[in-house]
């Protein structure tokens, strides 16, 4: 599985939505990965904006910058098992 698969996951389960995938596997991945846990880390503190905005309805230029920020922008330069 790749980590875009668990960072789906860990952003449905920071909404408070499922996340698909069980609780343990989930957390096991994010004690490993370096990549996930810091995308955690930063989606965690960006969550604070992601609300107030999505209060307001984002638009694409502020979707677009907070990608940029999580850095989803950056994937193609992480090593394949970091994606």
């Amino acid at each position: 599985m790749r980590c875009a698969q668990f960072r789906t996951a860990l952003s449905a389960r920071l909404d408070g939505e499922p996340s698909g995938l069980p609780e343990v596997r989930l957390d096991k991945h994010v004690a490993r990965c370096t990549g996930c846990r810091d995308w955690l880390a930063q989606a965690e503190r960006l969550r604070p904006q992601v609300r107030a905005a999505a209060a307001d309805g984002p638009s694409p230029e502020w979707s677009a910058r907070l990608l940029a920020r999580l850095g989803e922008d950056r994937a193609e330069e992480r090593p394949p098992e970091q994606r």
